[in-house]
């Protein structure tokens, strides 16, 4: 069915890529306008905080020569599409989440793996080196301007709960293969669904909690709809940023040199520190709004949840292409971020 909803697109869409193509020639036209697929809706912290002033830095570059048309609110695209409407050439440029294409990015699904990553400034600075190293698959018929993860999944609770132990039997949604893999090691039921949808998961009992960023609580409506929040660091999901091949090599030289001096390294540093930021900020309403509690784990829970995630985590090694290697990295990516955040000063 979504092969026949992506053909009818295209035929829809033919003239309009046809005048898209001409406007992104040379030797057509001096400005470019690219169409970008963004799910969240227009007020949505993603697209003012973080994308709004991505594209608007890589804009002013150019020297008013590139622009950037935002399709909000999943218009576009469903976050499950985005890739393959970018890959068809429906939209130039789109953003998305890879565990909403299971499958598909296998080792980028490192960063789902729990209690490794303690926010999204490393977590998005690791993934954007292992991609640099060419241990990130997925990606080969797009172009990639931008990677990193959402912020670090904690766990939030419809209900007033004490503890982890209360997580037991109930029904978590969770992005991912490896997370959902946690959930079920700790005795819960994992339920996959995109973030916008749990606000609405939650409301109708489709879920009983939630594994999600701080960020997500106040950016997707979970405040309103969750009373419990565990902080716990259950890993991330990889984020990606991608725009159509021939689409790219059409670009004039001077815009595909801003793509150039912002490569996704840069966007995965600017991202990641940003969406902590926010967390950050979140967490701390959360904590002042009546009728929420923060519930920092005793010493025995999370040691038994060590041990659900060590299993987890050696499942993920056995299991993914070149696992041992890929985890090594990305270890080793996040020990020498923290080394170079506590080394002194010149």
């Amino acid at each position: 069915m979504f092969v026949a909803s992506i053909s009818r697109r295209i035929t829809a869409a033919t003239l309009g890529m046809a005048l898209s193509a001409a406007a992104v020639s040379p030797a057509l036209a001096q400005e470019v306008t690219l169409r970008f697929a963004s799910f969240p809706g227009p007020t949505n912290f993603l697209n003012t905080g973080l994308f709004g002033p991505w594209f608007k830095k890589l804009e002013d570059e150019s020297g008013g020569k590139l622009k950037v048309e935002f399709l909000m609110g999943g218009s576009a695209a469903a976050p499950g599409e985005v890739f393959d409407s970018v890959e068809a050439g429906l939209v130039d440029i789109g953003w998305s989440i890879t565990s909403y294409n299971p499958g598909r990015f296998a080792a980028a699904s490192v960063t789902e793996l729990p209690l490794l990553a303690s926010g999204s400034t490393e977590s998005s600075a690791a993934i954007a080196a292992l991609y640099d190293k060419g241990l990130v698959d997925g990606f080969d018929n797009v172009k990639v301007i931008g990677i990193a993860t959402a912020d670090i999944a904690r766990l939030h609770h419809s209900d007033e709960i004490s503890g982890l132990s209360d997580f037991k039997g109930a029904k978590v949604r969770a992005a991912g293969n490896v997370l959902s893999a946690m959930i079920t090691a700790t005795g819960a039921t994992p339920v996959g669904m995109p973030a916008p949808s749990i606000a609405e998961a939650l409301s109708k009992n489709v879920v009983d909690a939630a594994a999600a960023d701080w960020f997500a609580v106040e950016g997707f409506s979970l405040l309103d709809v969750t009373r419990s929040h565990i902080d716990i660091p259950l890993g991330t999901t990889a984020m990606y940023v991608v725009m159509n091949q021939d689409t790219y090599d059409s670009l004039s030289p001077e815009i595909r040199k801003v793509f150039e001096d912002n490569p996704p390294s840069a966007f995965a540093a600017f991202w990641g520190a940003g969406l902590e930021e926010e967390s950050q900020r979140v967490r701390g309403v959360v904590e002042a709004t009546p009728g929420h509690k923060i519930i920092t784990p005793t010493e025995s829970e999370l040691a038994e949840w060590g041990v659900a995630a060590e299993g987890v985590i050696a499942d993920w090694v056995e299991t993914t292409p070149n696992g041992a290697a890929v985890l090594d990295a990305y270890r080793a990516e996040l020990e020498a971020l923290r080394s170079a955040d506590k080394a002194p000063g010149p």
